[in-house]
């Protein structure tokens, strides 16, 4: 079942750079609005492509208080390897078991997840979300700003 617009954002806490490593979604939060990016996984190029652009635009998320998490299924080795190679600075998590990316309903038929992304607020209600048609696709950081922006409002 899909995580809607309205809805409470289903918690969750998933390890990070190191299966020890473990970050909750209620704990950063409770620091400001959260982006929830969900990818198909580390090293692909699309992937690598729309992380660094998100790095590169990071401060945009900061000066508005948010907080951007990125969820693939990948290991948090790879996490780790590929975040040093590639200067990413925020949080990426391993849904290794999958259980995330079901409970927001973003689960490709392959097993990966869809290329999505959930604006979530303080309350922990999702305030915007989208999900692209294809695992090719990304969306563009401005529509993502705008989206966080509308869910600051």
């Amino acid at each position: 079942m899909a995580t809607e617009v309205g809805q409470k954002a289903p918690d969750f806490t998933l390890p990070s750079d190191s299966w020890e490593n473990k970050v909750s979604l209620e704990n950063v939060r409770q620091e400001g609005p959260v982006v929830l990016l969900f990818y198909p996984g580390d090293w692909s190029s699309v992937c690598t492509d729309q992380m660094g652009q998100l790095q590169g635009e990071i401060g945009r998320f900061e000066e508005k208080g948010a907080k951007v998490l990125a969820v693939s299924v990948d290991s948090p080795w790879s996490h780790k390897a590929w975040a040093e190679e590639r200067g990413i600075r925020f949080p990426l998590l391993s849904d290794f078991k999958r259980e995330v990316v079901e409970d927001y309903g973003v689960k490709h038929e392959a097993g990966f997840p869809e290329r999505a992304y959930f604006i979530i607020d303080r309350e922990g209600v999702v305030r915007a979300k989208r999900i692209e048609d294809s695992p090719s696709d990304q969306p563009e950081v401005e529509d993502v700003l705008e989206d966080l922006e509308k869910a600051l409002q």
